[in-house]
């Protein structure tokens, strides 16, 4: 037997493998997945571990019995395999430990395999495959991956990869799953499955990558099972929306939504636009497309006119356009007319059947789709002659549905996916604030509560702590008797509000416990003994009741902003209807921090109460820029205070005027207890910094999504020499692909620091640390400077910042790899430190080493 080489883990070969060892291959499980990888028409060699084990096989697959699994993987390391699929079941957890023990990377336990039909590989127990495509499904159901399959083969839907997560408990994650499939040139749609996530940054970081370059569509089972409220199902939607990824809420609408996406091109706008060739059906379409909150375009004059030489009538300026009976073709040349109308935004063509012509349309509409540049959206009708019809137009790779309901569905899911990716490119830093907050205040309140061994804030207490956020807040006064709170009632003014303070007895609990519209110091005593009597009569202990007296707040919107933990997602903040059941979140729109003012605006609009928020009826628009505003700082307190684990301000009133909050609540964190880390890290900003070398002025800082056009402009100005050092090929650019994962990075797991040229807005210098994806105490280097810039001192002062963030993040030791006849890069790492030495099986190549 040839000796195993040591090879690094490289994901590449994992996932288009050339070699494949398995090992059980005498277990039922085993035998079934030989016989698939041998009936596959896989053209690499397929080894077993019992039999003909292949040495430094790219995949192993391990269908072993529970027990015989640290062995096998033992057995696979040592052969030089790398990167392995466990496909056994095997109960808790464990095989993150073995595989670490081992030396190997793995996907599993339980996972069902992976099939990349390009390859004609079945490395599962899947009975069949579907054809090779460019779509990729990654899931933890065999169940589902099975259905997909299903409905993939009579929809002409073909495949790149289908990967098994298995029970995510091993070194091989959903991140760095998706961080391969968003590189991967032959992959254009990403199907995610999740049943639970391991690591949920690292999760949300790779599907953001993903999604800016390619359509994301994710089923979550289970998530209202889990909570019933909805909380988590709204957690999870604004958790993958801020990762540009569009979740659905059942399988039929996932595979839905996975057709739509890879079929249709991306909407142009929000407007819908209606043809068929039946009225009825063209106003049942037009009256479900207002009720999903759609909006049906408006013709201009011009289109109008031009859309009669194609109709039997001059169409009417909102609604279906009815294409009439004179001719078949009639609905396919409006839709190619509509496409260069710049006020369409989508084409909804609606087909009832007709009679003999039904082929010549439908056929009219197959050859005008190819001519369209917005999203066409067809809906053949019926079954006896629909569904033949159906299937030409889905032979011929258009988005066709059998109702338009459906059809409008998919309009909407084109819509949220391209919200969602306008949500991914917001990247708010760790402090938005125009504001200073009196943080010092905010502890101070926190701590004297923790000295009171409580951990409840209330009423003017929890109204301090939003307030030192400049969030706007009624004055309020806290007093223990009826007499006290008539005397603070006439010092902040009339009409006046009385709330009970008690420990014991939270406001919203006890019917009459808050008083409105009291005119005058009489009307407040009263109401307050009446408040006493009532806790006396419920057999409460007066002696803890006090009152809150406020001043009567503004008319206006009553609103509602509230602060949850999400045990996977950490802090959520939701928006909405004030007022009502504290309990009841159905009616909120929900997103994660950190906020900025535009992701403010988009939760605000988002959620009902959105519409009673702009003028109408007379009234007067609210203040939407004050209530996006409170909705930032309230994100800003969760982010700074990770002592507060709750947080409810109910009610905040919003009118033209502004927005203030007349009522909050805080709970906080146990003692010693941790916050869950945020899923979407902010910008960090902290690490910006000015640099002056030789009379030019840099700006130092971390890279972002809308630095990729800098970027490829930078490498551009390379030489081939150049490009050879930094890349180990003399290629003259970069794919688009790595460009936008070079400039979107998760700075929890990696940091790229760029030098911008202050003078000419250039990006001229970069360096770059990845820290592993098992333990983080390793990481990679990368640097690389504007061929113009080399003499600045650039390297070493990008390389100092990423090396500096890398000890902050507990990397250990720090690598690169660099050609051996790279001489000036060579001399610049041992300035900096560094050690080197040849590797062994590439001579040509140098790895440097960094100690921290």
């Amino acid at each position: 037997m040839t000796t195993a080489a040591k090879r690094h883990f490289d994901p590449a070969r994992l996932f288009h493998p050339a070699s494949i060892c398995l090992s059980g291959s005498l277990t039922r499980l085993g035998a079934k997945v030989l016989a698939h990888l041998r009936a596959g028409g896989f053209a690499g060699p397929i080894g077993t571990a019992e039999h003909d084990p292949v040495v430094n096989a790219d995949l192993a697959l391990v269908a072993d019995d529970a027990p015989d699994i640290p062995a096998a993987l033992a057995a696979h390391a040592a052969r030089g395999a790398r990167g392995a699929i466990v496909l056994s079941y095997m109960q808790g957890p464990g095989l993150r430990e073995m595989a670490l023990a081992a030396g190997i990377r793995t996907l599993g336990p339980h996972s069902f395999g992976m099939v990349l039909p390009g390859l004609g590989l079945n490395a599962s127990p899947l009975p069949f495959v579907p054809g090779k495509g460019r779509v990729a499904l990654v899931g933890q159901s065999s169940a589902i991956a099975r259905t997909v399959i299903d409905w993939a083969v009579p929809n002409k839907v073909g495949f790149s990869h289908l990967i098994g997560i298995g029970g995510n408990d091993a070194t091989i994650g959903f991140g760095l799953v998706l961080d391969h499939l968003g590189r991967d040139p032959g992959t254009a749609a990403i199907m995610v499955e999740i049943d639970r996530l391991r690591d949920p940054r690292a999760f949300f970081s790779a599907a953001r990558m993903a999604a800016r370059l390619r359509p994301v569509v994710a089923i979550a089972p289970g998530l209202r099972l889990k909570d019933p409220s909805g909380g988590a199902y709204a957690g999870m939607e604004a958790a993958l929306a801020r990762a540009g990824v569009l979740l659905t809420a059942s399988v039929s609408e996932f595979l839905a939504a996975a057709e739509t996406l890879t079929r249709v091109k991306p909407a142009r706008g929000e407007t819908l636009a209606i043809v068929t060739n039946s009225v009825s059906l063209g106003r049942l379409a037009a009256d479900e497309a207002l009720r999903a909150g759609l909006k049906l375009a408006t013709l201009s004059p011009e289109s109008a006119q031009i859309l009669s030489l194609a109709a039997d009538r001059v169409p009417p300026a909102t609604g279906p356009i009815f294409a009439g009976k004179k001719s078949p073709t009639a609905m396919a040349d409006i839709a190619a007319l509509l496409s260069s109308a710049p006020e369409i935004g989508g084409i909804l063509v609606i087909h009832a059947p007709s009679g003999e012509d039904d082929g010549a349309a439908i056929a009219a509409l197959t050859a005008c789709a190819k001519t369209v540049k917005i999203p066409l959206l067809i809906a053949a009708m019926g079954e006896a002659t629909g569904l033949g019809h159906r299937h030409t137009l889905s032979q011929a790779r258009l988005a066709c549905f059998d109702s338009p309901e459906a059809a409008i569905a998919g309009f909407r899911h084109l819509l949220e996916n391209r919200r969602n990716r306008a949500q991914a490119r917001e990247l708010p830093a760790a402090a938005v604030l125009q504001v200073q907050p009196n943080s010092a205040s905010v502890m101070g309140r926190i701590e004297a509560a923790r000295a009171e061994r409580r951990d409840q804030l209330v009423q003017d207490e929890a109204l301090a702590i939003i307030g030192a956020y400049h969030i706007p807040t009624l004055e309020s006064r806290h007093v223990n008797t009826p007499g006290e709170a008539a005397a603070a009632a006439a010092t902040l003014g009339f009409p006046a509000v009385l709330k009970l303070a008690h420990p014991d007895m939270p406001t919203h609990l006890l019917a009459g416990s808050v008083v409105l519209n009291l005119p005058d110091p009489d009307a407040v005593l009263a109401a307050a003994r009446a408040i006493l009597n009532q806790l006396q009569s419920l057999k409460a202990d007066i002696s803890k009741a006090g009152f809150v007296v406020q001043a009567q707040a503004p008319h206006g919107t009553m609103l509602r902003i509230r602060v949850s933990d999400d045990p996977m997602l950490g802090p959520v903040i939701s928006f909405g209807e004030g007022g009502g059941d504290p309990e009841t979140i159905s009616h909120l729109s929900t997103g994660l921090p950190p906020l900025n003012l535009t992701l403010a605006h988009a939760m605000i609009h988002r959620a009902p109460i959105a519409r009673q928020l702009v003028a109408h009826r007379g009234q007067a628009a609210a203040d939407e820029e004050a209530i996006a505003a409170t909705l930032v700082r309230v994100s800003q307190l969760i982010i700074d205070t990770p002592e507060i684990q709750a947080l409810d301000i109910d009610p905040l009133f919003a009118s033209p005027l502004g927005a203030v909050a007349a009522s909050a609540r805080i709970w906080l964190r146990p003692a010693g207890a941790t916050r869950p880390a945020l899923v979407i890290p902010p910008y960090p900003s902290e690490l910006i910094r000015h640099y002056t070398a030789r009379g030019q002025n840099f700006l130092l800082r971390p890279i972002r999504p809308e630095d990729a056009d800098a970027h490829a402009e930078m490498i551009a100005r390379f030489s081939s020499e150049d490009m050879r050092y930094r890349f180990f090929s003399p290629m003259k650019q970069l794919p688009i692909e790595q460009i936008v994962r070079l400039a979107d990075v998760d700075y929890s797991r990696e940091m790229a620091m760029i030098a911008v040229h202050e003078a000419t807005g250039d990006t001229v210098g970069v360096a770059r640390l990845v820290c592993n994806d098992t333990d983080g105490t390793s990481a990679e280097f990368a640097v690389a400077i504007d061929p113009g810039a080399k003499t600045f001192g650039l390297g070493t002062a990008l390389m100092n910042s990423v090396i500096e963030w890398g000890r902050a993040q507990g990397v250990k030791e720090i690598s690169g790899q660099i050609l051996a006849d790279n001489a000036p890069m060579l001399a610049f790492i041992k300035r900096l430190g560094f050690s080197l030495a040849r590797m062994p099986e590439e001579p040509d190549i140098m790895e440097a080493t960094l100690a921290l």
